[in-house]
């Protein structure tokens, strides 16, 4: 665990080890108390990258050619488009 530390005007204050530990407190965040900014050891706000476990399946397009509906059912552009029009465009 690293050393966190509350920014103020007179100085850095650190934080206790099991005060970070209890209220999950990370660099790049504020105070939940004071609302002052939790700094590193060198007064750094940048925040620590998340570490992903698993990559957003729900941030990638696939553009497979058929939307799905809210109650599941899935048709093509084709489809809706007839649906929309009234007609049926079978290859007759």
């Amino acid at each position: 665990m690293k050393d966190l530390y509350i920014e103020t005007k007179s100085g850095n204050i650190p934080i206790e080890k099991d005060i970070i530990e209890k209220h999950d407190l990370k660099k790049g965040t504020f105070s939940p108390f004071t609302g002052e900014r939790i700094v590193g050891r060198n007064g750094d706000f940048c925040p620590e990258p998340a570490k992903s476990e698993a990559p957003l399946d729900n941030l990638v397009h696939r553009d497979d050619g058929l939307d799905e509906m809210e109650n599941g059912m899935a048709l093509s552009t084709s489809e809706i488009l007839d649906f929309a029009q009234g007609s049926d465009n079978s290859m007759e």
